[in-house]
């Protein structure tokens, strides 16, 4: 016998081909699906209700995400497509220079054929006025007042959040969002036009209620909301864009207020952007072609109130509704929101995107000025470089001139002639000393003190890249220096063995900055160098006279023992012939050394004179030129690239619009 569970998955299969096969009227059909899914739906919207009481901050989160999610997926229309992706690359290519939020605003508006239009109520004496003018124009005086009427009136004077008006079928005011507070209002303007509205003070807390005249357009399109991030009171702030916005003031502090962007940033291009409105309590306004709309907030809440009373005072209500002149700000309210063609953007769209890219070129415009000028700033001026040039100019004829000089009066001096060919038999050790001496004294020694001069005014006009030290003369660190009470370091064998001469000055040769400062003294050591080879010719030149002269006398004395015919003459000329060709030989090749290193010590002056000159007229021709930053350029120019292309395809998709 089958199982009751079996049976009843049997009967689970069964029973769609058993419905089907029975008859049922239309009338009962129709009944029994809309009795169907109103069970459904009450008892879904009853699980949602039971879970949402018992989680309360997943239905806070919920209500939030619903009003501020951007990572929805949307279907784009197909007319608004290619300027989407126009628009995306748009923010890769020059995300540094246009704004990010009014981007995303864009974005979000061509995703949809009937986008919402975001309109910012900025009151500069705070939040008191703008809700009231607000409240003005979305009055029906056809209707009662609402709620929502009474609670944009109402102060309140502790929440200082903005507030986000927007349409709803109901009244209803949700203000646990940390940002702002949202008042949904059943106002048929809001909902024809697809407006929203937010209302905020200009400013931080702290400024609140200040009057500030130097705003800017992007300031004011996209304002910022302020919120507490922290249990300590700190301030953090989120942008919240918007596609154009009003300026309420009042009385005379208004109007002295109001931002100059008001007078100057709406072009016949992009449109009214931003308007200004002053409330003051003059019976007769006058209407005129102003930048500031003046409007009397009493009188039109006056005539709304006095239609409402009875129909009767509709031609009273007609004239001071349009005495308070607030007509004007609905119609600047409602304009842009309606496009001109089924396919076409709304006006108001359109002109933010051209706000964009005006704002965008704006930035490029001032990053290049702003490069420039710094590179300009960077850059030493022609009127610093001069004095210097003719400064190095002089040095260097004075440089040539002690060169020639110092080393002909030195070489002519009574030292250098203690080196002559036939006092090496006493002086030969004395030549190393002589030559050094001459070196350090006669080379150059002023002149490269004047070029340490020159050299430090160089480096304090700004001429060099940067300071180099170089590694052989660094000092050294002081972690390296060992303190008083400590135990001193571990003798090492380089400590007690010092590098010779010649490694000191391949290691300074090496390690030399770039300046040429220290040439002269690197070819003075250059030279000290080539002092022991003259001193070690002067030593051999010695040794082969000594040794030709004591060969030939032992030659001739054998000559003499050997033979008895020679006369002891004869024996002696051998002995004085080998003499005096090795004397000779001694005074030819000495004589030669020394007018040859002569001639290199004033040769290697002269060349390093020049070199040492050239250097710096290199320096003071190229140095201290600001390099430019080929990066900021290069941003730049995608930058201009991708704004033109957008502008383009703007034209070319909507050309026949008027903004």
């Amino acid at each position: 016998m089958p199982t009751r569970a079996f049976l009843e998955r049997k009967l689970r299969y069964l029973q769609p081909d058993i419905i089907s096969q029975l008859y049922i009227c239309s009338s009962c059909l129709s009944k029994r699906a809309f009795w169907t899914t109103a069970s459904r739906a009450h008892y879904k919207n009853r699980s949602l209700d039971v879970y949402q009481r018992s989680h309360p901050l997943k239905r806070y989160i919920a209500s939030v995400t619903s009003v501020t999610a951007v990572n929805v997926t949307r279907t784009i229309p197909k007319h608004n497509r290619r300027l989407h992706e126009e628009l995306t690359v748009f923010e890769n290519k020059a995300a540094t220079f246009a704004n990010v939020s009014q981007l995303q605003l864009a974005l979000r508006g061509l995703e949809s054929d009937d986008p919402t239009i975001r309109v910012a109520v900025v009151g500069l004496n705070g939040l008191r006025g703008a809700k009231r003018l607000v409240g003005a124009v979305l009055a029906d005086p056809l209707n009662t007042e609402r709620l929502w009427e009474r609670h944009l009136k109402d102060e309140e004077p502790r929440d200082t959040r903005a507030l986000l008006v927007r349409y709803g079928e109901e009244y209803d005011f949700e203000q646990r969002h940390p940002l702002l507070r949202t008042l949904s209002i059943p106002s048929a303007i809001l909902e024809r036009h697809r407006i929203e509205i937010l209302i905020h003070g200009f400013g931080n807390r702290q400024n609140e209620g200040k009057v500030t005249t130097g705003i800017a357009s992007q300031n004011l399109l996209v304002p910022t909301l302020e919120t507490p991030s922290s249990a300590s009171g700190r301030i953090a702030t989120v942008t919240y864009p918007v596609h154009k916005a009003l300026i309420y003031g009042e009385d005379i502090e208004g109007i002295l207020g109001m931002p100059s962007v008001v007078y100057f940033g709406n072009t016949e291009e992009l449109g009214v952007l931003v308007k200004g409105a002053v409330n003051v309590h003059w019976e007769s306004i006058g209407s005129g072609d102003r930048p500031i709309t003046l409007i009397n907030l009493g009188q039109s809440e006056a005539a709304i109130a006095s239609f409402r009373k009875t129909l009767d005072n509709s031609i009273d209500y007609e004239h001071k509704w349009l005495a308070s002149n607030v007509s004007s700000i609905s119609n600047f309210i409602i304009s842009g929101t309606s496009p001109t063609d089924s396919n076409a953007l709304k006006p108001a769209l359109k002109s933010l995107i051209l706000s964009i890219l005006n704002d965008t070129s704006t930035a490029i415009s001032n990053s290049k000025s702003d490069r420039l000028a710094l590179t300009a700033s960077s850059t030493v001026p022609d009127s610093t470089r001069i004095p210097l040039s003719q400064a190095l100019t002089r040095w260097a004829e004075d440089a040539h001139t002690e060169l020639r000089d110092q080393l002909s009066f030195a070489f002519s001096g009574t030292t250098w002639r203690k080196l002559a060919w036939w006092k090496l038999l006493w002086r030969v050790d004395d030549v190393g000393f002589i030559a050094s001496d001459i070196l350090q004294r006669s080379f150059l020694a002023n002149a490269e003190k004047e070029l340490i001069w020159i050299d430090g005014r160089i480096q304090q006009a700004g001429l060099y890249p940067a300071s180099t030290v170089p590694n052989g003369l660094a000092m050294r660190p002081a972690n390296t220096v060992p303190r008083i009470g400590t135990k001193p370091p571990a003798l090492r064998l380089k400590d007690v063995l010092s590098a010779s001469y010649g490694e000191q000055f391949q290691q300074l040769k090496f390690d030399k900055p770039n300046r040429h400062v220290q040439q002269i003294g690197l070819t003075r050591a250059d030279l000290v160098l080539s002092v022991p080879t003259l001193q070690a010719l002067a030593q051999k030149l010695l040794l082969q006279l000594l040794s030709t002269t004591f060969l030939t006398t032992t030659l001739s004395s054998l000559l003499y023992i050997s033979l008895s015919t020679t006369s002891i003459y004869e024996a002696g000329a051998i002995g004085i012939l080998g003499f005096v060709w090795s004397a000779r030989r001694l005074q030819r090749m000495w004589e030669s050394a020394r007018e040859a290193w002569v001639e290199r010590v004033r040769e290697e002056g002269r060349r390093t004179l020049g070199t040492v000159q050239a250097s710096y007229e290199g320096t003071l021709r190229e140095g201290g030129i600001a390099v430019a930053d080929q990066a900021a350029e290069e941003e730049e120019k995608i930058a201009e690239e991708a704004v033109a292309r957008l502008r383009a395809i703007l034209d070319s998709l909507y050309d026949n619009e008027k903004v």
